[in-house]
């Protein structure tokens, strides 16, 4: 996607062509970016961009899908839903997860139920967790349509025990955990998830070399698997196996090449590899792609600010130096100074975000926390009261005991 490979093209193919090469490029760097702003919650951003680009072949499910979410995310259910019922192909999983939200807002069950049910018989399905914990299905609860739902087996023996080792994982019981492996390989020798999950074991107990064995060995049995090699992708960020992150962007970018994150974490782990000239290379790349730098400096940080909270502070504050006033840059920032013990700071920096956007509930609801542990309970009851009127029910959940709340 560089310019240099434009550039070339009108040579080795005459102008016109050319020409022809380089508006469909730029279409394709429209679509990332209108992908990215959706990613980001920036849903009118997302629609100006999407409304001047005419996707074609498999560009087109991913336009739909971004164009579905992007309407979605402005409430617009009807026309979202009627766009979202285009989609095809490998974006169809997701697309009908969302049609499955649209009709709970819309009080349709019936229709989020059987949306629900497309979902979950695409190969690409979300984990049940995730699906069972997501707040917009709550409504659903008591219903029986949705208990009927859970009744059909949607998950294979391998996820199932896949999940159950996880939770063992996060028990603290490794042993138990690497029987659950073992008990996945003997039942399928080529399972890829078994040894996903020997990984994390692997992890966990800090074995580095025996993790990464086991990583490779998951991700050389993924095959054709997105859903795996997705998971994959985040685990590898996670742990800092950088050079394996090359690789897995490498093969997903091949299958979907206007994915955002995809592209971001390619050029994340150059970043982060710290060499001069390859992160030039890397900004002015990202430039073409629809990112500014600033944009993939915050990232950056964003990205590591569990693993690496100093070096993250310095990527989020160089983003807000290159950058516009950008609301999501200042919370971010605050977030890894309070977890550096900088609460000061961390305050700072929330207060200038809510200046920026004053409609950020869970803002309110991390500045309140902050404020607690100060001991500055008035302030962190007011932020709590704000955080509660803007919808926001984890607030009183969190907050109760400390605050008279109305």
């Amino acid at each position: 996607m560089l310019l240099g490979a434009v550039m070339l093209g009108m040579v080795l193919v005459g102008y016109p062509q050319a020409a022809a090469l380089a508006q469909a490029q730029t279409g394709e760097n429209s679509l990332i970016r209108a992908r990215y702003l959706v990613s980001e919650k920036m849903y009118e951003e997302a629609l100006k961009v999407l409304e001047n680009i005419q996707p074609s072949g498999s560009d087109r499910m991913w336009a739909d899908l971004a164009y579905g979410e992007a309407l979605s995310g402005l409430d617009r259910l009807e026309e979202s839903n009627r766009r979202l019922m285009q989609v095809t192909g490998e974006a169809a999983a997701r697309a009908n997860y969302v049609l499955a939200e649209n009709y709970i807002r819309l009080n349709d069950f019936s229709s989020a139920m059987e949306w629900l049910s497309k979902h979950l018989a695409d190969k690409n399905h979300y984990p049940g967790k995730r699906i069972r914990m997501n707040p917009a299905f709550s409504k659903l609860d008591d219903n029986r349509e949705w208990i009927r739902l859970w009744q059909t087996e949607w998950y294979s023996n391998s996820e199932k025990l896949k999940s159950e080792g996880e939770y063992l994982l996060s028990q603290g019981q490794f042993e138990e955990a690497q029987l659950t492996a073992d008990r996945m390989e003997s039942e399928n020798a080529t399972d890829s998830r078994a040894f996903y999950l020997r990984a994390e074991v692997f992890r966990a107990r800090n074995e580095e070399r025996n993790f990464r064995q086991a990583f490779d060995k998951s991700w050389q049995l993924a095959g054709s698997n997105v859903s795996i090699k997705n998971d994959l992708l985040q685990f590898a960020l996670q742990s800092g196996y950088y050079e394996k992150v090359t690789e897995i962007t490498g093969d997903l970018i091949r299958r979907d090449p206007t994915n955002p994150d995809y592209l971001l974490a390619r050029s994340l782990v150059r970043i982060l590899d710290g060499k001069a000239n390859v992160v030039l290379k890397e900004i002015e790349m990202a430039q073409q792609e629809g990112f500014a730098p600033a944009e993939l400096l915050y990232q950056a940080g964003v990205r590591i600010s569990e693993s690496m909270p100093q070096l993250a502070e310095t990527y989020l504050t160089k983003a807000i130096a290159d950058g516009k006033l950008d609301a999501r840059y200042f919370f971010s920032r605050g977030r890894v100074r309070n977890s550096l013990g900088k609460s000061e700071d961390a305050l700072d920096d929330m207060g200038m975000s809510l200046d920026i956007n004053p409609n950020q509930p869970e803002l309110y609801v991390e500045r309140a926390l902050i404020r607690l542990d100060a001991g500055d309970t008035e302030g962190a009851c007011h932020d709590c009261r704000r955080a509660m009127e803007m919808g926001n029910k984890k607030a009183a959940d969190q907050l109760y005991k400390y605050c008279r709340l109305p």
